[in-house]
């Protein structure tokens, strides 16, 4: 082969190798606006169901606490309106996956602002923010199966006045409200406290580990027709974007188990590169 032929070669080689790479870059610049416009969007929607209804998570589990009571009292369950927004909310969930948890509860946005917070202070200061080991984080996801068994045997046992006396969403739904008179509930605010310092070190901390009505939601069956489907076949060998961008630290079509622990925010979905989650339906 000729010098000029090796050339043309050589050239062309680097001609590739250049597009490849502005094709990478490109992709990633898309990624990254995909995500964020996805970022400011689920902000917008959870500010707007912090304003104008927080209560939803505390109706909710209100609703299962007065069907536990009503059961333990061999009384008939009333269709009270707290009991009418628990199966709206379930049954979205059964339609959609945990979108409430993702996106409309105002426990859940607390944690999220909480923890951007946390983590930009860090960054600024350069201090390495501390990380729970991924291995642990499937055991510490059990716990809030166990707090919401304890809390469902109290309820059937008529001790809900010790649930609202020592329960940190006690004094969270009362300063949502409007109504900062917490006189006898110093224990629930030092359990919400510490569920604050939890929610800047890791992320969804209170959702993951602790909250019941999370262990409620993910145990509900999901509808097929707006479940979000990884193509494992065409993943990337050892790629772990999808686990490293999600949250609650699934990777999706591993486990049914794990699956219930998705919150849908659909940060996975904009950081994929190969672009290999989206809805089961497509």
């Amino acid at each position: 082969m000729s010098g000029v032929a090796i050339d043309k070669k050589v050239k062309a080689e680097r001609g590739q190798a250049q597009s490849a790479r502005g094709a990478a870059v490109a992709d990633r610049k898309a990624r990254a606006k995909k995500a964020a416009i996805l970022q400011y969007g689920r902000i917008a929607v959870q500010i707007l169901f912090f304003l104008f209804a927080p209560e939803l998570f505390s109706q909710a589990f209100g609703a299962i606490k007065e069907i536990f009571t009503s059961m333990g009292n061999a009384a008939v369950i009333q269709a009270s309106a707290f009991v009418t927004k628990l199966v709206i909310l379930c049954f979205a969930t059964i339609l959609c996956g945990r979108i409430f948890c993702g996106w409309a509860c105002a426990f859940g946005a607390v944690g999220d602002w909480i923890f951007q917070i946390v983590q930009f202070v860090l960054k600024k200061l350069k201090i390495k923010p501390f990380r729970i080991s991924l291995k642990l984080v499937p055991y510490l996801q059990k716990i809030k199966y166990i707090i919401l068994i304890l809390l469902l045997l109290l309820c059937f046992r008529q001790q809900n006045a010790m649930i609202t006396k020592y329960s940190p969403w006690t004094p969270f739904s009362l300063w949502t409200a409007g109504n900062f008179k917490t006189a006898g509930l110093e224990a629930a605010i030092i359990l919400f406290l510490l569920i604050v310092v939890g929610m800047g070190i890791h992320e969804r901390f209170f959702c993951q580990f602790l909250c019941p009505m999370g262990a409620v939601f993910s145990l509900l069956p999901e509808l097929p027709f707006f479940a979000l489907k990884r193509k494992k076949e065409e993943c990337i060998p050892n790629c772990q974007a999808c686990r490293m961008q999600c949250p609650v630290k699934i990777r999706l079509d591993e486990s049914p188990f794990a699956d219930g622990e998705c919150i849908r925010c659909g940060r996975c979905t904009a950081g994929c590169p190969k672009k290999n989650i989206g809805l089961r339906h497509k």
